[in-house]
């Protein structure tokens, strides 16, 4: 079928042919109605907007379904996305409502919060040098060679004040964190 859907008439046509099957082609694809309806809707519009570029000699049909079916895929990864997000926040959720469940107190803090206090609590034990050490290891995530060489010590002195500061927080380490 040769179309040319440069004037209202001939689009009109086009869309009474083809869009009760793109519907239920999408309709397929997503399992509902609505949506479907609203996706055919939009290649419409995307080919209303764009009809006077594009060539009505290549296969004007296969074209629109690739586009709805693009649109339904896009559609769906959105989905997936959305639930994982969903799934995230219900457990950021639940472990709120755990915390106001159990341990009595109004205020919610959440576990990473409670750990990055409790680290801070326990660097804050340790002599200066072992504290800076630390730090630059665990919290910055730096190498003992860049520690070396921001603290001005040999790697050697760095190991010594990491395995220092590993003895004092394994001594006030609170039971109560896990």
């Amino acid at each position: 079928m040769t179309v040319s859907l440069k004037d209202f008439e001939s689009f009109g046509d086009f869309y009474r042919l083809y869009h009760p099957r793109l519907k239920n082609y999408a309709s397929r694809l997503l399992d509902s109605q609505e949506v479907a309806e609203d996706l055919v809707q939009e290649v419409f519009l995307i080919l209303w907007k764009n009809r006077f570029h594009l060539d009505v000699n290549n296969n004007l049909p296969s074209y629109v379904f690739t586009i709805l079916k693009n649109k339904c895929l896009n559609y769906l990864k959105h989905k997936i996305v959305e639930g994982r997000y969903l799934i995230e926040a219900a457990g950021f959720d639940s472990e709120e409502l755990y915390h106001i469940s159990f341990s009595g107190g109004t205020e919610f803090i959440s576990m990473e919060d409670s750990l990055i206090l409790e680290m801070e609590n326990i660097i804050s034990k340790m002599p200066e040098k072992c504290r800076v050490a630390f730090r630059l290891k665990w919290i910055e995530g730096k190498k003992i060679r860049e520690i070396s060489e921001i603290m001005n010590i040999s790697t050697t002195m760095v190991d010594r004040y990491l395995a220092r500061g590993l003895k004092i927080a394994r001594k006030n380490i609170s039971s109560k964190i896990f």
